[in-house]
């Protein structure tokens, strides 16, 4: 049918490279309806693989497997990072600092970071042109980016920060190999004249024969081309990063002006680097390498095939910004400070903060890693909080993580036991990385939630959303999921001491923990974190807060076993704060409290319910956090698409955005246009990219530095990674942030 068509028409394009240096063949062969062992040996001699084929649809399917091999197009799985306009805090800049990477079979993942701005509702390159094809939802193949010196289209190996990577003699790249906090320390440095202070064991080694030296590691590390990658013995330097799967980057503002920012964006990736890039032109300021992740550089120094994934730093990069005269210079005379936190992810179970004040000069503040801890996927939150302590550091800033991941989700469909990894709740301080509360469901922690059948003993794998109602600089409540599907509610009680500074419990049980022994299908787990929104009910005629959140099994997303939903659930205590004694109580909102509202409109939500959910077509699921904005949510649900010939590109997934109401999850549609039978169609519209797409994101851009009339503020615009869209809002919404003492 088409999709063979569609596969011949490929596999039959005659684009021959005209690439100087060596040129590489891979050999794939199949068999059709019998064995034939010389086509075997055939595709072993030739690196590719062997598959048999007894009709048209395992033909279609390997035809699909070996497409998927030689198609290496350029994926972005996190957010594109956008700087706040630090001369006017509601607004954006317009540029996009955009992660992209392509799979590979190896060890290392390529990555890279290239830079775009957004103009209207479209991303655009350095010549102004669109810099994303329309068809397909990735780059252009003539797209050219920005510190790119010619068009790199969709190739994550070119242009971007890895073209404009230092010669490694240059090159500043630091560990955490003494206490000494400055990275430039000379023992800290990664650099062959400081081999004698890292032993074998520190870079991996054990000193065998056909082992490198550590020299060699460390050369190899900073980017010199001791094994020949790119077979072309005459070069001497290799410009490469590693894959940014899902590590948003963070794009910080130093100074300059409106018109020419003076930003610096740090990103990490999965070789284990957190790179600092100058926004001007690419160039990497500094490079670091958990000195934990040292010992995984021979592996990415001989690179061999693997069959899993390999991680190093994952997490999400958050700046934390305190400019004391909101004059947007970083002024540290001023008390002006620029710190950046990350967690590991699948890399570790660790927490890191840099203080990036001087870009010229970083210094690890703390590392972090506890008993409890799981692998460090929750993105922190900064808020302030007022613990009557005496260590709290002035500012009263902390880091808000859940416990993180525990990997019995990987492999176990419905676990029983409680997790052991992940199941708290952290409060660290920012200045140094103190444990200073915990919720848990052991007697030690400070808040001790293990009510039978309502304890936090799953994993808290996403970020806890931290709130402040009263707009007095100090949060009041949090809110968090679990790998149980459960979600969380926490009141804090600032001025208080860790042991009555919080209280909290279960709020809703929409999975398995608390519902007794249920089937897979109704085995639900929230990797995304929960939305929380603001809004009214004109028909009920008082406000809620909507905590709205998707389930998905992200460990395993080509299974469709889970019965997987969209929540919407009313929290009616907006403001109201909750004693221990009324959560120990307060029964938990389940499935039955939800009105189902799929393949209808109009829906009223009764006041004995407890909120709408939204039940997703069978090979649908949520896996990223959605967003609410102008009382509209916006979410991406992922379909594995993993069915062989049903789809041209199987094996890479279909994105699609819904759009709906807060009030009552109906699609953002004239409803008198909306055929019977077409109501969950209205809802949603297809995306073109493939792979885990990202969070809906919302830029508010800055305006034309030329414009000087009464109208010159761009309406804001959505984007899904790359695809980018107009919001439709009638009015200019106005977003608002609150600060104390200018830290952010």
């Amino acid at each position: 049918g088409d999709c063979l068509d569609d596969i011949a028409a490929y596999l039959n394009k005659a684009d021959i490279s005209t690439s100087e240096g060596v040129q590489i063949v891979t050999t794939h062969t199949i068999a059709f309806g019998e064995e034939f062992p010389y086509l075997e040996n055939t595709a072993a001699r030739g690196g590719g693989d062997y598959f048999r084929a007894d009709d048209v649809q395992s033909l279609t399917i390997a035809l699909l497997d070996i497409v998927t091999q030689i198609t290496e197009d350029s994926l972005s799985f996190a957010a594109p990072a956008v700087a706040v306009n630090a001369f006017n805090r509601t607004q954006n800049l317009n540029d996009l600092y955009l992660t992209t990477f392509a799979a590979s079979e190896q060890y290392h993942w390529p990555g890279n970071l290239k830079k775009y701005r957004i103009d209207g509702n479209i991303v655009v390159d350095k010549n102004g042109d669109p810099a994303v094809n329309p068809a397909t939802g990735l780059f252009d193949d003539n797209a050219h980016s920005f510190w790119s010196s010619s068009a790199d289209g969709d190739d994550v190996r070119v242009g971007g920060a890895v073209e404009n990577l230092p010669d490694p003699s240059l090159r500043k790249l630091y560990t955490n190999n003494t206490s000494d906090p400055d990275l430039n320390d000379p023992e800290n440095a990664l650099h062959p004249s400081n081999k004698d202070n890292f032993t074998l064991a520190d870079l991996g080694l054990t000193g065998a024969t056909g082992e490198p030296s550590k020299e060699d590691v460390i050369r190899f590390a900073r980017g010199e081309d001791l094994t020949d990658v790119d077979f072309d013995p005459s070069t001497t330097v290799r410009r490469a990063m590693g894959d940014p799967l899902h590590s948003q980057p963070a794009a910080i503002v130093y100074g300059g002006t409106p018109e020419n920012p003076d930003m610096t964006i740090y990103t990490a990736t999965n070789d284990g680097y957190v790179h600092a890039i100058n926004s001007a032109n690419g160039d990497e300021l500094w490079a670091f390498v958990p000195k934990e992740l040292l010992p995984r550089l021979p592996s990415l120094y001989f690179n061999p095939d693997s069959a899993d994934k390999v991680y190093g730093v994952d997490g999400d990069i958050v700046p934390i910004v305190a400019d004391r005269d909101n004059d947007g210079i970083i002024e540290p005379v001023d008390g002006d400070f620029v710190y950046i936190a990350f967690g590991m992810r699948r890399g570790g179970s660790a927490y890191y903060m840099l203080d990036v004040t001087d870009r010229s000069s970083p210094k690890l503040k703390w590392r972090v890693s506890a008993p409890g801890f799981g692998q460090s996927w929750s993105r922190p939150s900064l808020a302030r909080i007022d613990i009557d302590d005496n260590g709290l550091n002035s500012d009263k800033a902390v880091l808000v993580i859940g416990g993180g991941y525990d990997t019995v989700h990987d492999t176990i469909a419905a676990p029983v036991a409680a997790d052991t990894q992940g199941a708290a709740v952290f409060m660290l301080d920012v200045q140094t990385g103190e444990i200073l509360w915990r919720a848990g469901a052991d007697p030690s922690a400070d808040l001790e939630l293990s009510v039978t059948d309502r304890e936090l003993d799953r994993a808290i794998a996403t970020q806890v959303k931290v709130i402040d109602f009263n707009g007095d600089g100090l949060a009041d409540r949090m809110y968090a999921s679990d790998m149980g599907g459960q979600i969380l509610r926490f009141d804090i009680k600032n001025g208080n001491p860790p042991g009555s500074l919080v209280t909290g419990g279960v709020f809703a049980q929409l999975g398995a923990d608390g519902n007794g022994v249920v089937s897979d299908v109704d085995t639900r787990r929230f990797y995304t974190a929960p939305d929380v929104s603001l809004f009214t009910d004109n028909i009920q005629d008082r406000r809620f807060l909507a905590i709205s959140i998707g389930s998905g099994y992200r460990a395993h997303p080509l299974d469709n076993t889970n019965a997987d939903r969209f929540y919407s659930i009313r929290d009616r205590n907006v403001f109201n704060a909750m004693t221990q004694a009324e959560y120990d109580a307060f029964t938990p909102y389940t499935e039955a409290d939800l009105v189902e509202i799929s393949g209808q409109t109009g829906v009223v939500i009764p006041q004995a319910k407890a909120g709408w959910k939204f039940t997703l077509p069978a090979n649908q699921k949520v896996l990223s956090t959605s967003v609410t904005f102008n009382n509209e949510i916006f979410f991406v649900a992922f379909s594995p698409d993993n069915a062989g010939a049903a789809n041209c590109a199987a094996g890479t997934g279909r994105n699609f955005l819904y759009r709906v109401s807060v009030v009552n999850g109906d699609p953002i549609a004239d409803l008198s246009a909306i055929a019977p039978g077409d109501e969950d169609a209205a809802r949603v519209s297809a995306l073109r990219q493939g792979g885990i797409a990202p969070s809906p994101n919302f830029i508010f851009p800055s305006p034309d530095p030329a414009c000087t009339g009464d109208d010159c503020s761009p309406p804001p615009v959505g984007c899904v990674g790359v695809e980018c869209f107009d919001p439709g809002f009638l009015n200019m919404p106005v977003r608002t942030l609150w600060t104390q003492d200018g830290i952010e």
